[in-house]
């Protein structure tokens, strides 16, 4: 279906959209799991560096804390993570994940693979590769 987009049609922020979606539903897909992008990301984060606290977490996420306590909550009802508070600061939590949070994490780095190497064949390792140096700069810039 073709539709006029009128300004949308050079507006970065649009295309970015668009682009998330697509990639969420993807993986959704291809994963066959309930589990955003960001939510794997914030498994991943918590994978390479455990007992990190929850602040330090949000800020690699790029998710504000709010955001951050109810995806936690889930993966602690769900036994992928634990928090321990922080002996030097007591409203801090130090989360690491699992043994069962490490093995969801490696299914679903199998798939995460999987659509990076359909991102590289479809756009070209140079390509791809530039992409992610232009949205690391991308966010520099805001």
């Amino acid at each position: 279906m073709s539709m006029d987009l009128g300004p949308l049609e050079g507006n970065v922020g649009y295309f970015m959209r668009k682009a998330v979606l697509a990639s969420q539903s993807s993986f959704q897909r291809e994963s066959g799991v309930k589990l955003m992008t960001g939510q794997y990301s914030v498994m991943e984060i918590i994978a390479q560096n455990p007992g990190r606290t929850q602040s330090a977490i949000a800020w690699a996420a790029g998710l504000d804390r709010s955001s951050l306590v109810p995806i936690l909550n889930q993966f602690e009802k769900n036994d992928l993570i634990t928090r321990e508070p922080v002996e030097r600061d007591k409203r801090a939590y130090a989360v690491s994940l699992t043994p069962k949070g490490k093995e969801e994490l490696a299914v679903l780095r199998e798939q995460v693979k999987l659509m990076e190497d359909k991102f590289i064949a479809g756009l070209g390792a140079r390509n791809h590769q530039q992409l992610i140096t232009l949205l690391r700069k991308f966010l520099t810039i805001l």
